[in-house]
């Protein structure tokens, strides 16, 4: 049985991978017609809607707020 502590941990690592996934992909495409593009686009648009009032570094704010989040968990839990 998977705890809670592991369970959220791979969650947000998993997030954390999407969105560098997408920053990646970015520096090729942002067409969202491209399946690929949006196939990230689409899970991690809240993450940055929720840091839209920066105005840069994004994905670098989204990235260290997750991987803070998973050593919260991991030591908290």
């Amino acid at each position: 049985m998977i705890e809670l502590k592991h369970l959220l941990n791979y969650t947000l690592a998993f997030y954390m991978w999407l969105v560098l996934g997408r920053a990646a992909l970015s520096f090729f495409t942002t067409d969202r017609k491209n399946f690929f593009y949006n196939m990230l686009y689409i899970p991690t648009q809240p993450a940055y809607r929720l840091v839209s009032f920066l105005p840069c570094c994004h994905t670098l704010t989204i990235v260290i707020g997750l991987f803070l989040l998973r050593y919260a968990v991991i030591k908290l839990l």
